[in-house]
């Protein structure tokens, strides 16, 4: 038996002989149960008494101040039940401490994980009664029983999650925080997923979110079920950006989330749809930037004592750097070889996992256009907007009732305007008829492109139409409507006055707007340039206008009978192989005539030549046995044999018509599986030919090559010269700053020459430079008396005797010399 004090006990040692009773601290009972757990089981049955009477002391009035041996006395039984007596003893630890939490004897039947249990009637009051050192205690005994698995992590889980709601205490609501977000990530580390167990996860935030959603009204007061579903909205971005939880029901659980009337829960799951494949990108390469740099850093051990230990960690560090070299510069080559592979592994937006992005926008626009000025902030009112036209783009969805919605906020004095430009231009797709789209360019230009405007809000708005128009290109397709339609249509929008109109401000005083208005004349150059003057077409514009580029029209599809640019690498292939079969028949012509000057001199010209023509017989009855085997594929052979000789012949495709080349292309992507660098040269031979139909010069020059022969010179087979943009681009997304205006640098004014020539006077004359004077101008002050023994002194004037020396040496060489003597007459 033993005798408990505050912070020791009394217990006798078990052992044959009699020993004396010794006080021992709770630590060391510790350290005596790990060692011998059955020996020193009557001193923690002892222990787990006394814990189940200050409990009861403790419930009966909680506010009171516990006895200091009660913290330290959680501490020890959570310990030693989850490590030495693991199992029955431990379940009863756990129970006695939920029960402490929660108030009750039956909390934690209550505490359940089911769908039926209503997150208010589970609410832990009573903890906010506890004293914060015993629900500190508590709280951390439960997480060092979970972490040794004594507790299983549903028993926890919905326990902590609820205290997360009700407790005030900061620190304790961060630590519980912590501890789900990194026991759900220990589960599924190293590849072992417990999908049952993440299910079930998922669907109690799933119902913590949706209980937020139907009890909220717009802007009421934050209830506990609010601040629980913020919790589950931040771990669930939390465990998507980890690559935890990336799956679709993280999403679904995000989309019930941004359906939330709350403010807070809604902005939340907005900004991870919005920024999480930026955040997810910049995670990478941070980890990638710290494992490299890891590595990089190798202490050589310049200035330590050399020892062989440092010399074999030196060399095995140096050896593990050459390793990860290695392994970096492959990857590298591995990026550029398959750039295509790498991108579609790469994981999918969040916003693309959407099940219902059409009910769920509807749902935001709604609430946009239903709630006042004071419902929510007009931060969150932007926010909105911006998810809702990303998913509008995105998905290509109909939302028609989005356009006029935002020519309400087109306002030249509008806070913010640039971004909400940038969501009218995210929320154009091919699919938005082009009534739609007129509105918006009317407002813009109204509100923006005018000469009351400033130079940044023309440029601004310039750039936005012709970012629309890019999305939309069926905005300035002609109407071919008859009668009364057609003269309706063009009298409400006039797309060759509007497009000529914009395409005069490229000679605009502003700098900016004529970089704007320059920018708009190439797109339409490139689009549709039979909208502008013969003297704004340029020589590409030109080119296209004969060659009759307009955009498609609403509705019109143009349909593709292959992969685009197969029968251009079909010819550009048999070029090459006919120009290596060129080489190699003239390395073998020019080995013959060898061969048959060497065999002329050395005397080896006798040649069997019945071997030969046996040769050729047997070769012949072979044919002919063959042909006699198989007489009906004579004519599949001919077919082969003519297209093998149309694949190696090359053929010049720029002769062929629209609809050969159109069936040439449809077999050659049906006869063949193309690899990621066919697909990149592909890339290249379209990208080629459209810029030599655009500019006349360039096709003048294929033209010239083609006649010597060297049509395919300038393609060469690497694919070292393809565009490798390492940037992050979010599919869908528009910035703000690729509407703005142009950032380049104005021509100043005489005045503000002559400005800024006087601060760089005052700018010298007053150093700003904190501190004395530097050595040099030290040096510059100092009389010549002081610096003529300097070492620079020294050292030039060491120089300047070295020279006098060896001049005089010279001297002296040249006056040794015997002259001739000269006798006087």
């Amino acid at each position: 038996m033993a005798t408990a004090t505050a912070s020791s006990i009394t217990t006798t040692l078990p052992s044959s002989k009699n020993r004396s009773a010794l006080p021992l601290k709770l630590s060391q009972l510790q350290n005596f149960c790990k060692r011998d757990p059955a020996g020193y089981k009557e001193d923690y049955d002892a222990q787990s008494r006394r814990l189940v009477s200050l409990v009861g002391i403790l419930l009966i009035s909680p506010n009171a101040d516990p006895s200091p041996s009660l913290v330290e006395l959680i501490q020890f039984m959570a310990a030693v039940s989850s490590s030495s007596y693991k199992g029955e003893e431990s379940d009863k630890v756990a129970s006695l401490l939920m029960d402490l939490l929660v108030g009750s004897s039956n909390g934690v039947q209550e505490l359940g994980i089911d769908g039926n249990a209503n997150l208010h009637s589970t609410l832990p009051s009573a903890a906010l009664l506890l004293h914060r050192d015993i629900r500190k205690a508590c709280v951390s005994a439960l997480i060092l029983m979970r972490n040794k698995g004594a507790v299983p992590p549903l028993r926890l889980l919905q326990l902590f999650f609820q205290l997360m709601a009700v407790v005030s205490d900061k620190n304790l609501r961060e630590s519980l925080y912590h501890h789900i977000v990194n026991d759900i990530r220990n589960i599924n580390k190293h590849g072992k997923r417990d999908e049952k167990l993440n299910r079930t996860i998922q669907t109690f935030f799933h119902r913590i979110v949706s209980a937020s959603a139907n009890e909220s009204v717009p802007g009421g007061e934050d209830s506990p079920t609010d601040y629980a579903a913020k919790r589950a909205v931040q771990m669930t971005c939390d465990l998507y950006r980890r690559n935890v939880w990336n799956d679709e029901r993280s999403v679904h659980i995000l989309a019930t989330a941004a359906a939330s009337p709350n403010a807070s829960v809604m902005s939340r799951a907005l900004r991870f749809f919005l920024n999480i494949e930026e955040a997810m990108a910049l995670d990478k390469k941070s980890a990638e930037d710290r494992e490299w740099e890891g590595h990089q850093t190798v202490n050589l051990h310049l200035h330590s004592k050399k020892t062989k230990a440092r010399a074999r960690q030196v060399a095995k560090e140096v050896k593990a750097r050459q390793r990860k070299q290695n392994a970096r510069e492959q990857h590298i080559l591995d990026q550029r070889e398959d750039g295509d592979v790498d991108a579609s592994k790469k994981l999918f937006p969040a916003i693309e996992l959407l099940n219902d992005p059409q009910g769920l926008a509807e749902t935001l626009l709604k609430r946009i256009k239903s709630s006042g000025s004071n419902t929510y902030k007009f931060e969150v009112k932007m926010l909105m907007l911006n998810f809702v036209t990303r998913v509008v783009g995105n998905h290509e969805l109909l939302l028609l009732q989005l356009y006029p919605l935002l020519q309400r906020y087109m306002g030249g004095h509008q806070r913010d305007v640039t971004a909400i430009l940038a969501y009218c231009v995210q929320s154009c797709h091919s699919y938005v008829p082009p009534n739609e789209v007129h509105p918006l360019l009317k407002t813009i230009a109204h509100n923006f492109i005018t000469e009351r405007c400033s130079g940044e809000q023309m440029a601004v708005g310039i750039n936005a139409v012709r970012a629309i128009c890019s999305r939309v290109p069926s905005v300035l397709a002609d109407d071919d409507g008859e009668g009364d339609e057609k003269v309706a249509s063009s009298s409400s929008w006039d797309v060759e006055a509007f497009v000529r109109d914009l395409a005069g401000y490229a000679k605009h005083k502003d700098r900016s707007v004529s970089i704007a208005g320059r920018g708009w004349v190439n797109f339409i150059r490139e689009v549709y340039p039979s909208l502008l003057q013969g003297k704004d077409r340029g020589l590409v514009g030109t080119g296209l206008h004969r060659a009759g580029e307009k955009p498609l029209r609403f509705g019109e599809l143009q349909a593709a009978s292959g992969v685009a640019g197969a029968e251009l690498l079909a010819a550009y292939e048999a070029h090459k192989k006919a120009a290596k079969s060129q080489c190699v028949g003239d390395l073998d012509n020019s080995g013959e005539e060898e061969g048959s000057d060497e065999e002329g001199d050395d005397g080896w010209v006798e040649v069997p030549d019945d071997g030969e023509e046996s040769e050729i017989e047997i070769d012949e009855d072979a044919d002919e046995s063959s042909d006699d085997e198989a007489p009906e594929l004579t004519e599949l052979g001919e077919d082969n044999a003519a297209a093998g000789k149309s694949e190696e012949e090359p053929r010049d495709v720029s002769q062929l018509s629209k609809e050969e080349r159109a069936k040439l292309q449809q077999q050659v992507s049906s006869t063949r599986i193309f690899t990621t660098a066919e697909f990149a040269k592909m890339q290249k031979l379209v990208e080629r030919q459209q810029r030599a139909r655009r500019d006349p010069r360039l096709a003048a020059k294929l033209k010239r090559e083609k006649a010597k022969g060297n049509e395919f010179a300038d393609l060469s087979d690497d694919d070292s010269d393809l565009d490798s943009d390492e940037g992050i681009h979010i599919s869908g997304a528009v910035n703000p700053t690729d509407i703005m205006a142009d950032a380049k640098r104005k021509r100043m004014s005489k005045a503000e020459k002559l400005q800024k020539i006087l601060e760089g006077r005052q700018k010298w004359e007053a150093k700003e430079r904190a501190g004395g004077s530097t050595n040099i101008e030290k040096k510059r002050k100092k009389s010549f008396t002081m610096s003529k023994f300097s070492f620079e002194a020294r050292k030039k004037r060491g120089d300047k005797q070295t020279a006098r020396a060896a001049t005089k040496n010279k001297h002296k060489l040249e006056g040794n010399r015997d002259k001739k003597r000269r006798r006087k007459v």
